[in-house]
């Protein structure tokens, strides 16, 4: 989390970092770890709650937020900003959310390069 924190320091970015691994082939689990890193809201916008709309896609579709490989479900926005990576064992994910969503793809690439490390 502090690789993700300082790209978005180095970005002049505040919002919510999240990274999760998923066990296995289907998506029934995952084990994640979420840092605030300056704020947790913006405005009337909760950072933590888009970060996590963006988890949850990319839980259901195994691919990255903001994919549009198919309608938008209830409860997730379309945003980008999360990355999602196949390993042998399942799949790792890290999103952030604060920044335009270029910038939280930048961030979360970060993070998502160190997890493939250890996966």
């Amino acid at each position: 989390m502090s690789l993700i924190e300082a790209a978005a320091q180095k970005l002049s970015i505040k919002g919510v970092a999240v990274v999760a691994y998923m066990p296995g082939e289907r998506t029934e689990t995952w084990i994640s770890k979420m840092k605030v890193v300056g704020n947790l809201t913006s405005g009337k916008a909760n950072l933590l709650g888009i970060a996590n709309t963006k988890a949850s896609e990319m839980a259901d579709t195994h691919l990255d937020s903001g994919s549009k490989i198919r309608e938008i479900y209830n409860g997730e926005l379309g945003y980008q900003g999360g990355l999602i990576k196949k390993v042998k064992s399942g799949y790792i994910l890290a999103v952030f959310s604060g920044g335009s969503g270029e910038q939280d793809l930048e961030v979360a690439k970060i993070g998502l390069e160190w997890l493939s490390k250890y996966y």
